[in-house]
């Protein structure tokens, strides 16, 4: 049997460009099909490297100009530290989990050759990069990765660079605090048995909005969503941090204590007026 059809692989590119060999460890999960189907329109051959490919890592890893890590974020180093053994100095590697400075470190260490962290700042439910951030942290050899860059800005991508550690700090509260607030007033609907479709008929367009997007979140596979708020002890001690405001607010409305409530509004009102 050969290695393609033993792998039952998905990908094979069709068009007549410079093609490049590139594999998608996950690459048979949502973003990296979405990663996979971007890359194989405009012509590079890709391949997906699940669970059950590691018989043929060296096969697809060895010969692949660029290698994707593509898995949920709390296997992403140990998929780092496995794959590095079967690459290539020649081989690009990037990953495009949530978190930056653990796996671009990990990268760094065990792989001699090109590094860069991405994070694309999307779902895989989107048709296509156009109009969507990624954010780049370089690691090593940035040259290597100028195609992939253009293939991005090409399909429309808005790309923002950054340091890993800026790209953590930065996402403590761009991503673990609102899934946290949103997974938090999820569940305070679902146990006020909230009759949503009701109070759609007489909702701002806001609050429509929020639905939307907590509709969206409760889609998503629950791992998912757990695992961006667990990523990093900075968003655990953040989210308590939180916690800890929402119960000193609670206590507030509770008490009826209208002034000290204003009091809240009128000194951090300051905070939202810079700029």
């Amino acid at each position: 049997m050969s290695l393609q059809s033993s792998l039952n692989r998905e990908f094979i590119s069709v068009n007549n460009i410079k093609s490049r060999q590139i594999t998608i460890i996950g690459g048979r999960g949502r973003m990296g099909r979405l990663f996979a189907e971007q890359l194989l329109a405009i012509g590079h051959q890709v391949n997906a490297l699940g669970q059950q490919d590691w018989d043929y890592a060296e096969e697809l890893l060895n010969q692949a100009d660029l290698v994707i890590v593509s898995v949920p974020i709390e296997h992403t180093v140990d998929v780092i530290k496995r794959a590095a053994k079967y690459l290539a100095p020649t081989t690009a590697l990037c990953d495009i989990t949530s978190i930056k400075t653990q796996p671009n470190q990990a990268m760094l260490t065990h792989h001699n050759g090109a590094v860069m962290g991405l994070h694309p700042m999307f779902g895989p439910s989107v048709t296509s990069f156009s109009g969507q951030k990624v954010v780049v942290c370089p690691g090593r050899n940035d040259d290597a990765f100028h195609w992939l860059l253009d293939f991005l800005k090409n399909q429309g991508a808005d790309l923002i660079t950054c340091t890993p550690e800026e790209h953590d700090e930065m996402m403590v509260f761009i991503q673990a605090t609102q899934h946290f607030c949103r997974f938090s007033l999820g569940v305070f609907f679902a146990q006020a048995n909230l009759d949503i479709e009701g109070s759609l008929l007489m909702s701002s367009p806001s609050y429509r909005q929020e639905i939307e997007i907590l509709q969206r979140l409760f889609r998503q596979n629950p791992s998912l969503c757990v695992d961006i708020m667990l990523a990093t002890e900075e968003r655990c001690q953040a989210i308590n941090s939180l916690a800890d405001t929402y119960n000193r607010l609670a206590k507030l409305v509770v008490n009826k204590d209208r002034e000290a409530l204003i009091r809240e509004f009128a000194e951090n009102k300051q905070f939202f007026s810079r700029g």
